[in-house]
Protein backbone atom coordinates (compact mmCIF):
# COMPACT_ATOMS: atom_id res chain seq x y z
CA UNK A 1 0.00 0.00 0.00
CA UNK A 2 1.51 3.36 -1.07
CA UNK A 3 2.04 6.39 1.19
CA UNK A 4 -0.82 8.33 -0.37
CA UNK A 5 -3.23 5.47 0.34
CA UNK A 6 -2.11 5.40 3.98
CA UNK A 7 -2.72 9.12 4.38
CA UNK A 8 -6.21 8.82 2.91
CA UNK A 9 -7.07 6.02 5.32
CA UNK A 10 -5.82 8.11 8.22
CA UNK A 11 -8.04 10.96 7.19
CA UNK A 12 -11.10 8.73 7.02
CA UNK A 13 -10.46 7.18 10.44
CA UNK A 14 -9.86 10.58 12.02
CA UNK A 15 -13.03 12.00 10.47
CA UNK A 16 -15.09 9.08 11.75
CA UNK A 17 -13.74 9.34 15.29
CA UNK A 18 -14.35 13.08 15.40
CA UNK A 19 -17.92 12.69 14.20
CA UNK A 20 -17.37 14.38 10.94
CA UNK A 21 -20.20 13.99 8.43
CA UNK A 22 -21.60 15.68 5.38
CA UNK A 23 -19.59 16.97 2.48
CA UNK A 24 -16.28 16.78 4.31
CA UNK A 25 -16.66 13.07 5.03
CA UNK A 26 -17.97 12.36 1.55
CA UNK A 27 -14.94 14.17 0.09
CA UNK A 28 -12.55 12.05 2.15
CA UNK A 29 -14.32 8.86 1.07
CA UNK A 30 -14.20 9.94 -2.58
CA UNK A 31 -10.49 10.62 -2.27
CA UNK A 32 -9.92 7.23 -0.69
CA UNK A 33 -11.81 5.44 -3.47
CA UNK A 34 -9.79 7.21 -6.15
CA UNK A 35 -6.53 6.38 -4.42
CA UNK A 36 -7.45 2.74 -3.91
CA UNK A 37 -8.62 2.35 -7.51
CA UNK A 38 -5.42 3.96 -8.75
CA UNK A 39 -3.34 1.57 -6.65
CA UNK A 40 -5.21 -1.44 -8.01
CA UNK A 41 -4.70 -0.54 -11.68
CA UNK A 42 -1.64 -2.05 -13.37
CA UNK A 43 1.05 0.44 -14.19
CA UNK A 44 2.19 0.86 -17.79
CA UNK A 45 5.59 -0.60 -18.51
CA UNK A 46 8.30 1.81 -19.66
CA UNK A 47 8.70 1.74 -23.41
CA UNK A 48 12.40 0.89 -23.14
CA UNK A 49 12.00 -2.08 -20.78
CA UNK A 50 12.71 -5.54 -22.21
CA UNK A 51 9.72 -7.83 -21.81
CA UNK A 52 10.14 -11.55 -21.36
CA UNK A 53 8.81 -13.42 -24.41
CA UNK A 54 8.40 -17.22 -24.37
CA UNK A 55 10.66 -18.94 -26.91
CA UNK A 56 8.83 -21.34 -29.22
CA UNK A 57 10.86 -24.02 -30.97
CA UNK A 58 10.87 -23.42 -34.72
CA UNK A 59 10.05 -26.12 -37.24
CA UNK A 60 13.30 -27.75 -38.43
CA UNK A 61 14.39 -26.37 -41.84
CA UNK A 62 14.17 -28.56 -44.92
CA UNK A 63 17.22 -30.43 -46.09
CA UNK A 64 17.95 -27.74 -48.60
CA UNK A 65 18.65 -25.22 -45.82
CA UNK A 66 22.27 -24.97 -44.74
CA UNK A 67 21.81 -22.74 -41.69
CA UNK A 68 24.19 -22.85 -38.78
CA UNK A 69 23.72 -25.47 -36.10
CA UNK A 70 24.93 -25.40 -32.48
CA UNK A 71 28.71 -25.60 -32.45
CA UNK A 72 29.13 -23.66 -35.71
CA UNK A 73 28.45 -26.57 -38.05
CA UNK A 74 25.99 -26.29 -40.92
CA UNK A 75 23.74 -29.14 -42.07
CA UNK A 76 25.93 -29.41 -45.18
CA UNK A 77 29.11 -29.73 -43.10
CA UNK A 78 27.55 -32.43 -40.97
CA UNK A 79 26.29 -34.30 -44.02
CA UNK A 80 29.71 -34.19 -45.68
CA UNK A 81 31.30 -35.57 -42.52
CA UNK A 82 28.87 -38.48 -42.56
CA UNK A 83 29.69 -39.16 -46.21
CA UNK A 84 33.44 -39.09 -45.54
CA UNK A 85 33.17 -41.70 -42.81
CA UNK A 86 32.98 -44.36 -45.52
CA UNK A 87 34.48 -42.30 -48.36
CA UNK A 88 37.29 -40.16 -46.85
CA UNK A 89 38.30 -38.71 -50.23
CA UNK A 90 34.88 -37.37 -51.17
CA UNK A 91 35.35 -33.83 -52.49
CA UNK A 92 32.30 -31.61 -53.22
CA UNK A 93 34.30 -29.54 -55.72
CA UNK A 94 35.21 -32.62 -57.76
CA UNK A 95 31.68 -33.97 -57.43
CA UNK A 96 30.28 -30.89 -59.17
CA UNK A 97 32.27 -31.89 -62.26
CA UNK A 98 30.44 -35.21 -62.29
CA UNK A 99 27.10 -33.41 -61.85
CA UNK A 100 27.78 -31.17 -64.85
CA UNK A 101 28.79 -34.18 -66.95
CA UNK A 102 25.56 -36.03 -66.10
CA UNK A 103 23.57 -32.87 -66.87
CA UNK A 104 25.00 -32.67 -70.38
CA UNK A 105 24.66 -36.41 -70.89
CA UNK A 106 21.02 -36.34 -69.87
CA UNK A 107 20.17 -33.62 -72.39
CA UNK A 108 22.14 -35.34 -75.13
CA UNK A 109 20.04 -38.44 -74.45
CA UNK A 110 16.91 -36.30 -74.79
CA UNK A 111 18.02 -35.15 -78.22
CA UNK A 112 18.82 -38.66 -79.45
CA UNK A 113 15.72 -40.08 -77.70
CA UNK A 114 17.96 -42.94 -76.59
CA UNK A 115 18.44 -42.95 -72.83
CA UNK A 116 20.34 -46.24 -72.79
CA UNK A 117 23.58 -44.35 -72.10
CA UNK A 118 22.12 -43.18 -68.78
CA UNK A 119 21.29 -46.62 -67.42
CA UNK A 120 24.29 -46.67 -65.08
CA UNK A 121 23.99 -43.03 -64.03
CA UNK A 122 20.35 -42.76 -62.96
CA UNK A 123 18.18 -44.75 -60.59
CA UNK A 124 15.84 -47.37 -62.12
CA UNK A 125 12.78 -45.23 -61.33
CA UNK A 126 14.18 -42.12 -63.02
CA UNK A 127 15.45 -44.20 -65.93
CA UNK A 128 11.89 -45.41 -66.52
CA UNK A 129 10.58 -41.84 -66.49
CA UNK A 130 13.20 -40.68 -68.99
CA UNK A 131 12.41 -43.58 -71.30
CA UNK A 132 8.70 -42.72 -71.16
CA UNK A 133 9.46 -39.11 -72.11
CA UNK A 134 11.60 -40.22 -75.05
CA UNK A 135 8.86 -42.58 -76.21
CA UNK A 136 6.28 -39.79 -76.02
CA UNK A 137 8.42 -37.46 -78.13
CA UNK A 138 8.91 -40.15 -80.72
CA UNK A 139 5.18 -40.87 -80.90
CA UNK A 140 4.46 -37.16 -81.47
CA UNK A 141 7.12 -36.84 -84.13
CA UNK A 142 8.95 -34.24 -82.05
CA UNK A 143 12.66 -33.82 -81.47
CA UNK A 144 14.49 -31.94 -78.72
CA UNK A 145 17.37 -29.62 -79.53
CA UNK A 146 19.72 -28.51 -76.76
CA UNK A 147 22.69 -26.30 -77.53
CA UNK A 148 25.04 -23.77 -75.94
CA UNK A 149 24.96 -25.31 -72.48
CA UNK A 150 26.69 -23.01 -70.01
CA UNK A 151 26.11 -24.22 -66.46
CA UNK A 152 27.83 -24.48 -63.11
CA UNK A 153 26.98 -26.79 -60.23
CA UNK A 154 27.34 -26.28 -56.49
CA UNK A 155 26.72 -28.83 -53.73
CA UNK A 156 24.01 -27.56 -51.40
CA UNK A 157 23.00 -30.64 -49.37
CA UNK A 158 24.47 -33.87 -48.11
CA UNK A 159 22.86 -36.41 -45.79
CA UNK A 160 22.66 -40.09 -44.90
CA UNK A 161 19.43 -42.07 -44.65
CA UNK A 162 18.56 -45.76 -44.43
CA UNK A 163 21.99 -46.97 -45.48
CA UNK A 164 22.30 -44.55 -48.40
CA UNK A 165 24.22 -41.34 -49.06
CA UNK A 166 22.48 -38.38 -50.71
CA UNK A 167 23.95 -35.25 -52.25
CA UNK A 168 22.01 -32.42 -53.88
CA UNK A 169 23.61 -29.87 -56.19
CA UNK A 170 22.15 -26.67 -57.54
CA UNK A 171 22.73 -26.21 -61.27
CA UNK A 172 22.51 -22.68 -62.65
CA UNK A 173 23.29 -21.15 -66.02
CA UNK A 174 21.74 -21.00 -69.45
CA UNK A 175 21.18 -23.06 -72.60
CA UNK A 176 19.20 -23.12 -75.81
CA UNK A 177 16.41 -25.67 -75.31
CA UNK A 178 13.64 -26.11 -77.86
CA UNK A 179 11.38 -28.80 -79.31
CA UNK A 180 10.63 -28.92 -83.03
CA UNK A 181 8.58 -31.01 -85.43
CA UNK A 182 10.82 -33.79 -86.69
CA UNK A 183 9.59 -33.50 -90.31
CA UNK A 184 8.91 -29.82 -90.89
CA UNK A 185 11.29 -28.35 -88.33
CA UNK A 186 8.55 -26.07 -87.07
CA UNK A 187 9.06 -24.88 -83.52
CA UNK A 188 6.79 -26.66 -81.04
CA UNK A 189 8.15 -25.53 -77.68
CA UNK A 190 10.79 -23.17 -76.40
CA UNK A 191 12.49 -20.09 -77.87
CA UNK A 192 14.19 -20.44 -81.22
CA UNK A 193 17.29 -18.35 -80.54
CA UNK A 194 16.85 -16.98 -77.00
CA UNK A 195 18.79 -18.77 -74.29
CA UNK A 196 16.78 -20.34 -71.50
CA UNK A 197 17.76 -19.76 -67.88
CA UNK A 198 18.73 -22.96 -66.09
CA UNK A 199 17.87 -23.38 -62.43
CA UNK A 200 17.47 -26.84 -60.90
CA UNK A 201 18.34 -29.03 -57.94
CA UNK A 202 19.66 -32.46 -58.93
CA UNK A 203 19.85 -35.11 -56.22
CA UNK A 204 22.21 -38.07 -56.42
CA UNK A 205 22.27 -41.18 -54.25
CA UNK A 206 24.29 -44.33 -53.68
CA UNK A 207 24.57 -47.18 -51.23
CA UNK A 208 26.84 -45.97 -48.43
CA UNK A 209 30.49 -46.57 -49.22
CA UNK A 210 32.62 -46.50 -52.34
CA UNK A 211 29.75 -46.98 -54.76
CA UNK A 212 28.80 -45.04 -57.93
CA UNK A 213 26.50 -42.06 -57.62
CA UNK A 214 23.21 -42.19 -59.49
CA UNK A 215 20.84 -39.35 -60.34
CA UNK A 216 17.59 -39.91 -58.45
CA UNK A 217 15.56 -36.68 -58.65
CA UNK A 218 15.33 -33.42 -60.57
CA UNK A 219 13.58 -30.34 -59.20
CA UNK A 220 13.48 -27.29 -61.46
CA UNK A 221 13.23 -23.73 -60.17
CA UNK A 222 12.84 -21.91 -63.46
Amino acid sequence: MGPLTGVALGWLIASSLSGGFGLERQGVRLLLQQVLLGAAEPRAQPAHKNLAVPIVAATPPPLAATGERPGGDSSLDQGLRNTRRTDPKFDPARFTGYVEMVFRGTHNARMSRDVGSLRDRVTPQLYGELRAQAKRLRSLGHASHVEQIEIRAEVTEAWHENGRDYVTAYIGGSMLDKTADEVTGALVKGPNIILKTVGAFWTFTRATGLNPWMLSAIQTTS
